[in-house]
């Protein structure tokens, strides 16, 4: 074996042919391939028959949750205006979602019949405090009806406008009640 000692690039020799040709067996493979175009694995096609149907379950699945979430962040619509916008009290400038109900109406209203019952038997200076105080809370309830009806979609009016409808229903059974620890 002939070891000679290369000590630079250009001492090497230029032309060395390979031991065996290899181009022919890599062309021979590559139109092989082009020739007869295979199926694609079994694995392949199944996931390929149900993307599709994925696909549209995933959309749906999306809208569904889409819908859910803006109906819960949404403003209702059911908010109607009138020609009076500002008309305090009236239960068509207020979202529907904090109207008041005919049932929470009907009990307010049984429960005024028999505060005002209460108050008629209170002495002058009581009755007066009670009924200004009953008078403010109504105000109050009033006035954020109308800041509803101008933005309907305010949060915080929203609640308090119910914490202060609670506050009322509150202090009118305290008043109902006032009389009847003394009996």
């Amino acid at each position: 074996m002939n070891t000679r000692r290369v000590n630079r690039i250009d001492e090497l020799k230029r032309d060395i042919p390979p031991a065996r040709d290899l181009w022919p067996a890599i062309s021979a493979a590559i139109e092989a391939d082009r020739a007869a175009p295979q199926a694609p694995p079994v694995a392949v096609r199944r996931r390929a028959a149900w993307l599709p149907a994925a696909g549209m379950a995933a959309a749906v699945a999306l809208v569904a949750v889409g819908v859910l979430i803006g109906r819960n962040i949404a403003p209702t619509t059911g908010t109607t205006q009138i020609a009076d916008a500002t008309q305090p009290g009236n239960p068509a400038v207020i979202p529907a979602s904090v109207q008041r109900d005919l049932e929470y109406q009907r009990q307010r209203d049984a429960l005024l019949v028999e505060v005002q019952a209460r108050l008629a038997a209170m002495p002058e200076a009581e009755r007066e405090k009670v009924g200004a105080s009953l008078a403010t809370l109504r105000r109050s309830i009033l006035e954020i009806e109308a800041a509803l009806g101008r933005d309907p979609a305010n949060a915080l009016l929203q609640d308090l406008f119910v914490s202060s409808c609670q506050e009322e229903m509150r202090a009118l059974t305290a008043v109902r009640d006032s009389g009847s620890q003394e009996t």
